[in-house]
């Protein structure tokens, strides 16, 4: 005889099957998702936060050799004379002081300490094509601090206007500048030598289109 099993079990059975059947279906979605994320992840590649390496264009043919030190240069008393009552922008606002023989006193604006700038004794001039640049350092002092600077400036019909400044180094004494042609157009080095607490040392600025490019400078 054959046993008959009431609807209510054979439901039970059936709804037990479909229960099983779910779980698996949610296993598997799990498993694709997890895999799925494991290879997202595995193809990411980690930052490790190091900055990344700047590599410094250095113009073609600057050597230590071929830009050796220089002292002082032939310097035009009369360009110095000239300088010695132009105006820079030495502070940091960006406001312009007028030199008077050659020195002057500012306030950096929002600060109580008194600073100075003073024009040094070397200075040189460059032509390229139809533009006449001149050369030359200043030093600024805050507090005790001195900071030596190379300047460039542009002889408009007589006008002494300042171009580009470029940092030389603090406690930095510049004792000669001059000037060499490149290969490249439009483009010279300005070799500066200088003399600061590790001794005497020679910095190379790249000048283009009547600028220092302070990203081709090096320090030989």
């Amino acid at each position: 005889m054959h046993s008959y099993q009431p609807i209510s079990s054979l439901i039970v059975r059936i709804m037990n099957k479909k229960g099983i059947f779910a779980v698996l279906a949610l296993i598997v979605v799990a498993l694709v998702a997890y895999y799925a994320m494991g290879s997202k992840e595995s193809a990411t590649v980690e930052n490790s936060g190091s900055a990344p390496e700047v590599k410094v264009e250095v113009p073609e043919g600057v050597t230590k050799e071929t830009f050796a030190p220089v002292t002082k240069d032939s310097t035009d008393t009369s360009l110095i004379g000239r300088l010695k009552s132009v105006s820079v922008g030495v502070t940091e606002d960006g406001t312009k002081v007028t030199l008077a023989n050659g020195k002057a006193d500012f306030t950096i604006a929002g600060s109580s300490v008194k600073s100075s700038v003073a024009l040094g004794d070397v200075a040189i001039t460059k032509t390229v094509g139809g533009r006449t640049d001149i050369v030359t350092s200043l030093v600024v002092t805050t507090g005790s601090t001195k900071t030596a600077y190379v300047v460039l400036f542009e002889d408009k019909g007589g006008a002494l206007v300042d171009k580009s400044y470029a940092p030389v180094g603090a406690g930095a004494t510049v004792t000669g500048i001059r000037a060499d042609d490149i290969a490249s157009d439009g483009e010279y080095v300005v070799s500066v030598s200088y003399r600061d607490g590790s001794g005497a040392r020679t910095k190379i600025l790249v000048v283009s289109n009547g600028e220092f490019n302070l990203a081709k400078s090096i320090d030989l």
